[in-house]
């Protein structure tokens, strides 16, 4: 795994088309991929004490549990955030 700054790399993600097996005539750049959300992934870490990754505490099928149970709580986290 590696980081990339979003933000300093995005002028690359513009000018980038994405190659569609499925479907040639798509003309996406990576940045409609990213902005649109048109792709999946996993946590592999969050910030903690001992900068340990999901890998380093869990094992097995338990690294995938353990990665959707930090999703779902950053999705409660930000759902908490808005005033109705």
């Amino acid at each position: 795994a590696f980081w990339i700054y979003f933000p300093e790399a995005r002028h690359t993600f513009v000018t980038k088309e994405v190659a569609s097996r499925s479907n040639d005539a798509t003309g996406l750049s990576y940045d409609d991929i990213f902005m649109k959300r048109l792709f999946a992934s996993y946590i592999v870490k969050v910030s903690n004490p001992d900068d340990l990754r999901i890998k380093d505490y869990a094992q097995g099928i338990d690294k995938l549990y353990e990665s959707e149970r930090i999703k779902k709580e950053l999705i409660d986290l930000e759902h908490d955030m808005w005033s109705y």
